[in-house]
């Protein structure tokens, strides 16, 4: 649903307004309009005064379709998170998968660590100290620098 032409239609009523209240008040400085101030002051209330009715309205309106709108699109969202699958769902996927490969006599693909394994596998990798500021990010001399070895893409192939 296209909305811009609503909001764009309000501006230029808003402009429009404006431009007659800048007009009046050009009137009641000029000498020769034959007008007097008490009556263009009466004028420009009555603009003010329909343009706040009128806004108003327009904002009570909008406002229940904005509201319309936000209820038809969460109840289509709601769609499509159901079609989404969760984390749980997955693990499930990946067990019934695994578990019908070993009906198969096939390897696993994947493996869950128990508790256990899951700790040592993370020992292996220890997280970095964050306290600390890394070696490389000082430009002290005590630091060496050691060159690595360059990698080959073709593996000594030519």
């Amino acid at each position: 649903m296209q909305k811009a032409h609503l909001y764009e239609a309000i501006l230029l009523v808003n402009r429009g307004i404006d431009d007659a209240v800048r007009g009046l008040e050009r009137l009641k400085r000029a000498k020769d309009s034959g007008l007097t101030a008490p009556y263009i002051d009466e004028k420009l209330t009555l603009f003010e005064m329909h343009r706040a009715l009128f806004n108003g309205f327009f904002c009570n309106n909008i406002e229940v379709a904005e509201q319309q709108d936000e209820f038809r699109f969460a109840k289509l969202h709601r769609v499509h998170e159901k079609r989404m699958l969760d984390e749980v769902q997955v693990y499930r996927d990946v067990q019934a998968v695994e578990e019908a490969r070993r009906l198969e006599g096939k390897a696993p693909k994947v493996r869950f660590l128990t508790s256990e394994e899951q700790l040592a596998w993370e020992g292996q990798y220890p997280k970095p100290n964050r306290s600390k500021p890394s070696p490389h990010a000082t430009n002290s001399p005590q630091t060496k620098v050691t060159p690595t070895a360059e990698i080959d893409p073709n593996n000594g192939e030519t």
